[in-house]
């Protein structure tokens, strides 16, 4: 029953159920009509911006991806951009955000890089993107953006946005400065694994952590830390041309709100995240906004389209044009274990 659980089939029967339970009452609070008039309304100069503006977000992703792994090896600026842009596309179709696993198994297999440590320098990208977009919404919160200003600055909210920040920097940090300490973690729940597995799993959690060794070097800590501030304060003004392509006008600091709606969003594991997305970035407007329901379902829809197609299309020709098959890169994505 377990293996039945954990079949890949089930899981993207799943994941899809949930993207079309999502998208359905997305789409069902308003008229399609409606959303048709407002997205044919959108002016065509600002989502213009919007999409210039989507590339170079992942183009900063891959270079900063370079950056981090700079300390297991130099890593080729192309084939760093080349396995992020395939494993977005395979987020599209896949569930449970299986291509955040395909980019490092990408890059491992074409650099000779070691997988675990690029399997860990993923988890380093999304602690620096959680704090990167924390210190956006903490400008927004201390603004007071919105209208609903008095709930969304609440102290309450305020120390939660902080602790969650603690606790990602007190994790990577802990890991890498007292990385024998951590080591000895990692041996204390290795006791559970049968005597004879517990060396190569001693050997993945050894690879595991130089994922995070840039926190060594200040000069890459430096690039890294202000290449996601850089990077997802142009995917703010990404969201924000959205919004004024709708007739939205609202301060910057709004799009700092909706896109941390959106990341919210997309944690939900459904393809590409569809549905998740789209109610996320919809309840967002229309609560701590007021913006009518028709235009807040449009701006959601044409927001992650603008995000997501563009890098999706350029993944899919690359792994087209890819040396790996697509019999070989099946095999890059690990089966659930039992």
């Amino acid at each position: 029953m377990k293996d039945w659980l954990r079949s890949r089939r089930v899981q993207a029967g799943i994941s899809l159920a949930l993207a079309a339970g999502l998208l359905g009452f997305f789409l069902s609070r308003v008229p399609l009509g409606e959303i048709g008039r407002q997205i044919a309304a959108a002016s065509p100069a600002w989502l213009l911006a919007s999409l210039v503006l989507s590339i170079p977000t992942f183009l900063l992703r891959a270079l900063r991806w370079v950056w981090i792994l700079e300390p297991l090896g130099r890593v080729r600026f192309f084939s760093a951009f080349r396995a992020t842009a395939i494993g977005f596309a395979a987020n599209t179709v896949l569930p449970a955000r299986a291509g955040e696993v395909l980019r490092p198994a990408i890059l491992a297999r074409e650099s000779g890089r070691p997988f675990p440590g690029l399997l860990a320098s993923i988890v380093f990208e999304r602690i620096l993107d959680a704090l990167a977009q924390l210190s956006f919404l903490g400008i927004a919160l201390a603004g007071g953006t919105g209208s609903t200003a008095s709930s969304l600055s609440s102290g309450r909210i305020r120390w939660v946005v902080a602790a969650i920040a603690a606790v990602a920097v007190s994790i990577a940090l802990f890991a890498v400065l007292w990385r024998d300490a951590t080591e000895r973690l990692f041996d204390r729940a290795f006791r559970v694994l049968p005597s004879r597995l517990r060396p190569a799993a001693r050997r993945i959690a050894h690879t595991f952590l130089d994922g995070f060794a840039s926190l060594k070097t200040p000069r890459l800590l430096l690039l890294v830390g202000a290449s996601s501030l850089v990077m997802w304060f142009a995917i703010n003004i990404q969201i924000h041309c959205v919004l004024r392509a709708f007739g939205v006008v609202r301060p910057l600091s709004a799009a700092y709100v909706v896109t941390t709606a959106a990341v919210l969003g997309l944690a939900v594991p459904t393809p590409g995240g569809v549905g998740g997305y789209h109610a996320a970035v919809q309840f967002a407007l229309t609560d701590f906004f007021q913006v009518p329901l028709a235009t807040a379902t449009g701006v959601a829809l044409l927001a992650h389209a603008i995000s997501f197609v563009p890098i999706s299309l350029i993944g899919f020709v690359l792994f087209a044009t890819n040396p790996f098959r697509r019999r070989e890169l099946e095999t890059l994505s690990p089966e659930p274990e039992a």
